[in-house]
């Protein structure tokens, strides 16, 4: 009953129990070609009226999805997404919009993948909401011809969309599997129809497999999390990894120019051809780092950016780009930039900065595994600075 809003387990029991029961009867003609995704339909519009009839006023404001039971199948579901891309609205209004009623993402999950405020989030919605009815954009038909805008606004859609599923659970799996597949299985759809966008789908769909063949290996045995230098490698599904090579190379080869996409794809490329830690081609990823910041001038690519050059031996450019993103909002409280500071600290051996940069990143929202990592390593380097402290500056 995810994000359907139902919170009594016996009324959970009923309506998935009347969603089979619809099943039965409908199925005996014609079975779905995507049965999982008739029923979760199917179960968030019963779901969605009972909660109409028992709490009106909730509806309001919660984030509730309302997909009618027709639209289960990819081609309907993308049609819904280029629907809600209306070129009337900003960028990021329309996105916001996809991401909480196509998606289903709650408006503190956007507010974190879009490096925003949740109250910045809620403003955006009320907004569309005062100008838009959110029941308009389901009716609409497929576009014969999907310009070039909307393809590339999709595309950013389905990589948060993703991202979202991809995030560590506290139990250590993805955090939704399903938005995962979704995302995927869109992408597919819109290879089927011919959208290529430059190649930026196939690059999109290389990338997001590349991510999902490493996932498994961000926790190790003893369900901890594990860095990027001490993954145990041969978790990777190379067989995956295999078949984002080939959507790579198909993606060059329908496009006139790079696109972000492609970049980011080649850089995860670059990671994955890596046999160790050590063996990474630093210095070529943070080249083609240098490449995509200028298509894209996200904190999050210029902090993948400072990586690279910081990897490859750049510890001045890396400090430089680390510097202006402590300026930024947003990364004053994300733990990931106050790791990688502490980083920094433990290889100059400045033991006591370390230790504040990780007290830093406990202060941040983090889950379960993110929590355990950084108060691991505090009780290291607190051991390390009572042996080292007469010498600790």
């Amino acid at each position: 009953m995810y994000h359907t809003g139902i919170e009594e387990i016996s009324l959970s029991e009923d309506i998935v129990q009347e969603a089979f029961a619809i099943a039965s009867d409908k199925w005996r003609e014609n079975v779905p070609d995507q049965p999982e995704a008739w029923l979760y339909a199917t179960i968030r519009n019963i779901a969605y009226k009972h909660l109409k009839k028992q709490k009106p006023a909730r509806l309001e404001t919660d984030d509730y999805l309302v997909v009618d039971a027709r639209f289960t199948d990819d081609h309907d579901l993308l049609r819904v997404l280029f629907g809600c891309l209306q070129p009337a609205f900003p960028p990021k209004v329309q996105l916001v919009v996809v991401l909480k009623y196509v998606c289903g993402l709650k408006t503190k999950q956007i507010a974190a993948l879009l490096a925003s405020g949740e109250d910045t989030i809620q403003k955006i919605i009320y907004r569309w909401r005062a100008e838009q009815s959110r029941d308009d954009f389901t009716a609409v038909e497929m576009p014969e011809n999907i310009s070039g805008q909307k393809v590339r606004m999709a595309l950013k859609v389905l990589y948060v969309m993703f991202t979202a599923g991809y995030q560590l659970s506290d139990s250590g799996k993805l955090s939704d599997e399903r938005l995962c597949e979704d995302a995927l299985s869109l992408l597919q759809e819109m290879m089927k129809m011919g959208i290529a966008g430059n190649g930026e789908v196939k690059a999109l769909y290389a990338l997001l497999l590349y991510n999902l063949a490493r996932a498994e290996s961000r926790t190790n045995q003893p369900d901890e999390l594990t860095t990027l230098a001490t993954q145990d490698r041969s978790r990777w599904d190379q067989e995956m990894i295999a078949v984002a090579n080939h959507y790579l190379l198909l993606s060059q080869k329908e496009s006139a120019f790079a696109s972000a996409w492609q970049l980011e794809a080649a850089i995860a490329y670059k990671h994955t051809q890596a046999r160790t830690f050590d063996e990474t081609d630093w210095p070529g990823i943070a080249k083609l780092y240098g490449k995509l910041v200028l298509l894209n001038s996200s904190p999050f690519t210029k902090l993948g950016q400072a990586a690279a050059l910081y990897f490859g031996g750049n510890e001045a450019g890396a400090i430089e780009i680390l510097k202006q993103l402590n300026a930024n909002r947003f990364f004053q409280n994300y733990h990931l930039i106050h790791c990688f500071w502490a980083k920094i600290y433990v290889d100059r051996n400045e033991i006591s900065n370390a230790l504040a940069s990780y007290k830093k990143a406990l202060s941040c929202p983090v889950n379960a595994f993110e929590r355990r990592f950084v108060e691991r390593e505090i009780g290291r380097l607190e051991v390390v600075g009572k042996v080292n402290a007469p010498f600790d500056n």
